[in-house]
């Protein structure tokens, strides 16, 4: 694997470190937000405005966990 870029502007996520990957999911919490409330309030049927909010929402979270343990991993090396 190439190296990470933890400095610099860098648009692909994948090429990014995991300290860099952490600020980038922070900084789309606003945009995460709005979507959710557009998808409850445009969402037709129980599963599109109640059940995918919730599983996208516990994929989030569960996505800002995973890139600090890693983070902090990193850090130790």
């Amino acid at each position: 694997m190439g190296k990470k870029v933890d400095n610099g502007f860098q648009l692909i996520y994948w090429k990014l470190s995991y300290r860099r990957k952490f600020i980038r999911t922070l900084w789309t919490i606003p945009i995460f937000i709005i979507s959710i409330g557009i998808i409850i309030f445009l969402g037709n049927g129980i599963f599109v405005s109640r059940i995918m909010p919730l599983i996208l929402i516990i994929l989030f979270i569960l996505q800002i966990i995973y890139n600090y343990i890693r983070w902090k991993k990193e850090e130790q090396k």
